[in-house]
């Protein structure tokens, strides 16, 4: 059977629908005898750096065209390369393609304006520089970083499958997985409302308010849950229910939250990824909650 486009990503990042060729489907479900093309491409990125960003562009333009459970499995594998190609200061091969470009620092230029103005977060200059240190940074200084100030990118929360992901237009126009990662959703009874809203805020050092008692725990507190990291939702588009975010998560172990429905409605997630993707999601970014 030939596999469809998954639904969620045809109404978020607006692709045409298209079916995949048989060729496609097998490589989406490689054979356990014969390694896929596709597969062989994943190992062929693992030894050489060059085939990092080909796999990128390849891979995330598969997903769409196959079913969502092949689709999961495709970004799950991606990853990895993704974290490498959007999140580490190696300088890989063709990394202009995805938007990385080389910025020299002009007298009296601050790391924040800087930030401000290719449309990202300045945290992320940590991930793009090793050894970065706003407090020596210099004219002259070259940074690398990640041009944002013509492309928006988009999140989407998979529910059923627990995902967060990432998407990012690059200079060609094609929309790229930058990041999928697990996160908790809400419980039964307090589920994560469904719909397309957008970033209305994001705090860093957040106080927390106690859903139940509606006591409120001030950043650094033992009973402040959010991980140091919150990023508010507009509620309108949600129905009205409000306090929805995402945020870290330092309540109770991660096995007994990620991957599950255990939260009072927001999105629960790692603090390694909620880091990040505090530093992509600026105000105005595009989330689709999934039903």
């Amino acid at each position: 059977m030939l596999l469809r486009l998954v639904i969620v990503l045809v109404t978020t990042l607006g692709f045409t629908l298209v079916t995949a060729p048989a060729s496609l489907a097998q490589e989406a479900a490689p054979s356990a005898v014969q390694i896929s093309p596709l597969e062989a491409r994943f190992a062929a990125a693992e030894r050489d750096p060059a085939q990092v960003v080909p796999l990128i562009f390849e891979v995330s333009a598969h997903i769409p065209t196959v079913d969502a459970a092949a689709g999961h499995a495709l970004a799950d594998r991606l990853e990895p390369f993704a974290r490498r190609a959007f999140f580490s200061p190696e300088a890989l091969p063709g990394q202009e393609r995805l938007g990385f470009i080389q910025h020299k620092v002009a007298s009296g230029e601050l790391p924040g304006a800087i930030a401000k103005r290719h449309r990202f977060g300045a945290g992320l200059f940590k991930y793009w520089n090793a050894g970065f240190d706003e407090r020596r940074i210099g004219a002259g200084k070259e940074l690398k970083l990640l041009d944002l100030s013509q492309r928006t990118p988009q999140v989407i929360v998979d529910k059923q499958r627990f995902r967060v992901s990432v998407w990012l237009q690059v200079p060609s126009g094609e929309w790229l997985l930058a990041m999928y990662v697990p996160v908790g959703v809400g419980a039964a009874e307090s589920p994560t409302p469904s719909g397309v809203t957008s970033v209305t805020s994001r705090v860093r050092e957040p106080q927390w308010t106690h859903p139940k008692t509606r006591e409120v725990f001030p950043h650094g507190h033992p009973e402040n849950v959010l991980g140091g990291y919150w990023i508010a939702l507009d509620s309108a588009p949600l129905g009205g229910r409000t306090g929805i975010g995402l945020h870290g998560y330092t309540g109770a172990p991660a096995p007994d939250w990620i991957e599950r429905g255990a939260s009072n409605g927001c999105i629960r997630m790692l603090q390694p990824d909620i880091d990040r993707l505090f530093e992509l999601a600026l105000e105005g970014v595009k989330v689709t909650l999934t039903p």
